[in-house]
């Protein structure tokens, strides 16, 4: 074999680190690369991991937030995400990580894939003392934490079923103070809803592949959650949506792509006089 190939040195530099996790990620968050340094922090080996989403490394309660998309938002965000967690074992035990998360784009600035490094905390403690089990909260009694520092303001279920779009709308919600609970299709939404009764705001796109449109989610969600507020977006014109019955003329409606400053404004109109005192 001829080493002068830099790709195929890199490649065996990549895969013998063995306390260093380094994952590509597509644009979505699944795992396309697993070196040995990941299989050795996690456990698992590639041909288990490979193909799957990469919020299956995280505990339950940070996926219940959203955080694997808030991650994804804010390294698209800022050209890097970094921060110190909790990620999951295969085995179910929960240790502590340093991770970066780096958008990876072509030479057109198209964004073709995340690089992801992950170096565990402490790792030459966790030899002696086994790590603590966190048990994985069943869906059915899954809890939301809060996803700012702050005080939270209000809890919004954002319904959508295009992934980038719902984590790029999670960071927005998420820097404005918001709780998020996520949805990727409308019948999703409803169960949501049916486990969590403090949601204040349904932040829905409208049109949604699967048989059920926004304006049909709003009218089942009103039906469980009477005093739930509806926010509305869509790339389509608010005006042939309301002349197709998707929405009622007096709607509240962002047309995407909105801006932070955009969505802060229509939040705040469709919670009211609340958001002031909340």
């Amino acid at each position: 074999m001829d080493y002068s190939d830099g790709g195929i040195l890199q490649q065996l530099f990549v895969d013998s680190l063995p306390d260093c996790a380094l994952i590509i990620l597509d644009v979505d968050g699944k795992i396309l690369t697993w070196n040995a340094g990941a299989r050795a922090m996690y456990g698992y080996p590639a041909p288990e991991i490979v193909g799957r989403h990469f919020s299956c490394l995280y505990i339950q309660a940070d996926i219940d937030t959203a955080k694997p998309l808030m991650s994804l938002a804010g390294a698209m965000a800022h050209g890097r995400h970094e921060e110190t967690r909790q990620r999951l074992h295969k085995d179910g035990t929960a240790f502590e990580v340093r991770d970066v998360l780096i958008p990876l784009y072509d030479p057109q600035k198209k964004l073709v894939a995340f690089g992801n490094l992950t170096l565990e905390v402490g790792r030459s403690t966790r030899a002696v003392a086994a790590p603590t089990a966190i048990p994985v909260t069943p869906a059915s009694s899954a809890q939301v934490l809060p996803i700012v520092p702050a005080e939270p303001r209000k809890k919004v279920l954002l319904v959508d079923d295009d992934e980038a779009v719902r984590a790029a709308s999670v960071g927005l919600l998420a820097s404005l103070g918001y709780q998020v609970v996520v949805a990727s299709s409308g019948a999703e939404a409803l169960d949501l809803l049916t486990r969590f009764d403090d949601i204040d705001v349904l932040f829905t796109d409208v049109v949604m592949p699967g048989g059920m449109d926004g304006g049909e989610v709003a009218k089942r969600a009103r039906a469980l959650r009477p005093g739930v507020k509806v926010l509305f977006a869509s790339g389509y014109f608010e005006g042939a949506l309301v002349r197709e019955g998707n929405i009622a003329a007096n709607a509240h409606f962002l047309v995407k792509p909105y801006r932070k400053k955009d969505l802060a404004r229509m939040m705040d109109e469709v919670l009211g006089p609340e958001v002031a005192v909340a």
